[in-house]
């Protein structure tokens, strides 16, 4: 397992080394120093002050999935903030398993009731994907870029096809994988084992729990909470997209929002992946910069922007991510110090 993490962490840093080298050697580094240093303040802090807004609806929607148990909201927006930190530090988004571990570890949650909002805050998240890809697509116009559209609206519909299924049939799908996951441990031996019958019952309580969390028919309005959080996302990044452009000349009004949509969907694909530049950094940018390119960027202004935009995000995300470890951590290091 040690030689696996390292093997992976040097692909990893060597990936992006190489692609950010590719990509900074396509444009000016003092121009992309100087778009970084020049960024338009006001935008910056809408963009702030948006994906803040974003941060508090997604806190929302995990206080349902968690009711009746009460949390403070200031706990829960910690837990968020060292979630979205983390959910593109490690590849196919593994990082977002965060947001169970510190639930459960330091704010004392059940590992089922952690796990199962996880759970559906994902299936949400991947449901609410779709109609903003199909909106963008209109609003671009079919044809009116390079990718074929036709194409795209048709994937974009099983995609939400397929998540809708999931949605609907999450127990069942739970269930399913639980027997499997029995029958895999019958067949090697393993079930009388100690983790392999505590695993079970993980497992086994997740889907209760689930299945409480279905018993509010709630799902219209946490969908439509679901389109809010993600459309802060994208509103924050095209005032941050705008704050690095102003100072080469572009206004509002040369941004397209239903362009930016369709770039950052090509960007985030790449956290699916099995092998990415360490935090995503190079393969992120340079997905981006391809759908932009795609998109009718020239590849200079798609590289700078998706390096800037990359860029400030992480340190924005992380700064509350750390942050929001420390002053959680504190409780623990006071006891360790009276020890």
């Amino acid at each position: 397992m040690a030689k696996r993490t390292s093997f992976y962490v040097i692909v990893s840093i060597a990936l992006s080394f190489l692609l950010i080298w590719f990509l900074v050697s396509r444009i000016d580094a003092k121009e992309l120093a100087e778009t970084l240093t020049r960024i338009f303040l006001p935008a910056l802090l809408a963009y702030m002050a948006i994906a803040l807004l974003g941060t508090v609806l997604r806190a929302w929607r995990y206080k349902i999935f968690l009711s009746p148990r009460p949390i403070r909201r200031r706990d829960l927006l910690m837990v968020t903030f060292i979630r979205n930190s983390f959910v593109d530090l490690l590849p196919a988004r593994i990082g977002s398993l965060s947001f169970i571990y510190v639930l459960n570890k330091r704010l004392d949650f059940a590992f089922e009731a952690a796990t199962s909002a996880f759970v559906a805050s994902f299936v949400y998240d991947f449901l609410t994907l779709s109609p903003f890809v199909v909106a963008a697509v209109f609003a671009v116009g079919l044809g009116a870029v390079s990718i074929s559209t036709p194409a795209l609206l048709i994937v974009a519909g099983i995609f939400f096809a397929l998540w809708i299924l999931i949605l609907w049939k999450l127990i069942l799908f739970f269930t399913f994988a639980l027997a499997v996951y029995g029958r895999i441990l019958g067949i090697l031996k393993w079930a009388d084992k100690k983790w392999a019958v505590v695993s079970v019952e993980k497992i086994r309580a997740t889907i209760e729990s689930l299945a409480l969390i279905q018993d509010k028919r709630l799902a219209v309005p946490i969908f439509v909470l679901s389109l809010g959080i993600r459309a802060a996302k994208y509103g924050s990044l095209y005032f941050l997209l705008f704050a690095l452009l102003r100072s080469l000349g572009f206004g509002m009004a040369d941004l397209s929002f239903w362009k930016l949509i369709l770039g950052i969907t090509g960007a985030e694909i790449t956290s699916a992946l099995p092998v990415k530049g360490l935090a995503g950094f190079g393969t992120w940018e340079s997905a981006w910069a391809l759908t932009m390119g795609m998109m009718g960027f020239k590849p200079r202004i798609a590289i700078l922007s998706g390096l800037g935009v990359h860029l400030v995000t992480n340190l924005f995300e992380y700064a509350l991510g750390i942050g929001s470890l420390l002053i959680l951590a504190l409780p623990l290091l006071r006891n360790r110090s009276h020890k």
